[in-house]
């Protein structure tokens, strides 16, 4: 196959994996408890209902930082300076939208429209990446529903204690930071630490896969700001395992990653840059 036509190609199939919507109304669930509704918005929104427990809310911290985490979906190498790429990013997150933890902290347009349909809750996002010196490079995340009243935002750096752009193997730390934006009566963030081992396999002269595993420690920060629930802040700390590949043909970067964690995640990411 022509490179081009192998580049086309990847394009399209990253394209269609990530093209989905951060939420959407599934079909009616016999087995789904009573859902809090608010016409207000079209899609499933952030509301904190009376109901909601101190345990409740604490699942949700632990859980909802693992959702949000900053994954860039990269290896090791920085990226040189000078060198950027602008993504389209999706991660997918296992977790059970029966559980209080997330019914008693989102309301849904009508009494049938769940958190999610399938086997996990989706993020789309957009992510920006640029190397500022020959080790560091730096990041940003955003991500928002037109839909609900929520979104995220975040940024990281990335410095490599092992290796340069055209090495074989790297090692790299990673700091990142997203804060959630929209709702009332919430705020939340999550703070994490990455670090991370890869190695680059040549496959042609422009086409290479780098396959990378590593482990990440967070902290999740939640308040709410609103007078039906009474509830103390919740500051939870956790890891995560994580192992991905980024397949590079050219200036067309794909990538997959999955996190082992108390709600495991798969993560796909198409990149282009120079």
């Amino acid at each position: 196959m022509k490179r081009s036509k192998l580049t086309t190609v990847a394009v399209a199939l990253a394209t269609a994996l990530i093209a989905a919507p951060a939420a959407s109304a599934g079909a009616q669930n016999r087995n789904h408890p009573h859902l809090h509704v608010n016409p207000r918005w079209d899609e499933c929104s952030i509301q904190l209902d009376p109901s909601l427990t101190q345990a409740a809310w604490r699942q949700f911290t632990e859980e909802a930082g693992l959702v949000a985490y900053f994954r860039p979906l990269t290896d090791a190498r920085p990226m040189g300076r000078g060198r950027f790429e602008v993504s389209l990013v999706q991660w997918k997150t296992g977790i059970d939208d029966h559980d209080a933890a997330w019914n008693d902290t989102f309301v849904h347009p009508d009494s049938t429209h769940w958190l999610f349909e399938g086997s996990g809750l989706k993020f789309p996002g957009l992510t920006a990446r640029a190397g500022v010196t020959a080790r560091t490079d730096v990041g940003v995340y955003l991500t928002k529903n037109p839909n609900a009243n929520y979104g995220f935002f975040g940024a990281m750096v990335q410095r490599a204690f092992v290796g340069d752009d055209a090495s074989e193997w790297g090692l790299a730390g990673r700091l990142s930071f997203v804060s959630l934006y929209g709702p009332d009566d919430v705020d939340f963030s999550v703070i994490g630490w990455d670090l991370v081992a890869s190695r680059v396999f040549p496959i042609t002269r422009w086409a290479s896969v780098s396959p990378y595993a590593g482990l990440s420690s967070y902290l999740t920060r939640s308040h709410e700001k609103t007078a039906v629930v009474s509830l103390d802040d919740e500051y939870v700390g956790g890891s995560q395992k994580m192992v991905g590949a980024v397949l590079e043909l050219s200036g067309v970067r794909l990538a997959m990653e999955y996190n082992d964690a108390r709600v495991n995640s798969v993560s796909l990411r198409i990149g282009i840059g120079k």
